[in-house]
């Protein structure tokens, strides 16, 4: 099978699903096989490290943080990088996400990011948020603006370890699943990929 069906296949599996904000194992052990045999002997050049990218963003779906590790700290360039930020954010090591986003810079998916999820939070019940921080967080986000990932790894810090929230962890699933459906989608168009990898919401 070829790595279009093959990705497809496993792509319109995976990205239904919202990942954890701190995933305790993978979903699926048999899916982390199916990606890691995904073949990207065919891929040269600048398209090789996104071709890796995009299973490293599949692995994330899947929860694998592990696989996706090992894939990510290989990729030398910003995706590779914003893989790896996330990878750290759902473990749980902030500073060490926070790290990995400074090497980000600002990523092309930033733009198309901050107005998804601006358009999200607007229509969302984030008045609802009981902890003011992460209530500020969500106005923020909702008022536009330039993406901000150190913003968004510290309202993850904050739901996860302080506030417990159930409205703003239902926010913020959403939102980090529109980051990583973005990511990968970008991973896809870069490793030469055509047509529509991630179904339109």
């Amino acid at each position: 099978m070829s790595w279009t069906e093959s990705l497809g296949r496993l792509a319109s599996q995976l990205t239904t699903h919202k990942p954890s904000l701190y995933p305790t194992e993978e979903l699926d052990d048999l899916v982390d096989i199916r990606i890691g045999k995904l073949p990207v002997g065919g891929f040269t050049g600048e398209q090789l490290p996104y071709a890796h990218a995009v299973k490293a963003g599949l692995h994330l779906f899947n929860e694998s943080l592990d696989a996706s590790h090992e894939l990510s700290q290989m990729i030398e360039n910003a995706t590779g990088s914003y893989w790896h930020g996330i990878m750290h954010r759902m473990e749980g090591d902030y500073s060490n996400a926070k790290y990995w986003f400074h090497r980000v810079s600002r990523h092309p998916v930033y733009e198309e990011l901050a107005r998804e999820a601006a358009a999200f939070v607007e229509e969302s019940t984030h008045a609802n948020v009981g902890n003011s921080v992460l209530r500020r967080t969500f106005e923020k986000i909702a008022d536009g603006g330039a993406w901000d990932a150190f913003a968004f790894v510290d309202a993850v810090e904050q739901q996860v370890t302080v506030a417990r929230d159930e409205t703003a962890e239902q926010l913020l699933l959403h939102i980090q699943w529109l980051e990583m459906r973005l990511l990968l989608k970008y991973a896809y168009a870069r490793s030469g990929g055509g047509g529509l990898l991630v179904e339109p919401r």
